[in-house]
């Protein structure tokens, strides 16, 4: 899993994985972007999202995932 700074997206009672798109800040798991979202810079262990931490185990060091893999 990745470790280190991301941006989290706190959306009701849960934090997710942010992902920056089209000049908005969306969460990882559904990529979905509400005005009520609070973005803010933190550590990788503070994601509650269950599906966002499945997302960061397939990151690599730098912390690039591939959203769509092909199999």
């Amino acid at each position: 899993m990745f470790t280190g700074k991301v941006n989290l997206v706190k959306r009701n009672k849960l934090i997710h994985a942010g992902v920056r798109m089209n000049g908005y800040m969306v969460s990882g798991c559904n990529t979905t972007w509400d005005i009520r979202d609070k973005v803010t810079e933190g550590d990788s262990s503070d994601i509650t999202c269950k599906r966002c931490k499945k997302l960061l185990e397939r990151a690599d060091e730098n912390g690039h995932v591939i959203l769509n893999q092909k199999k």
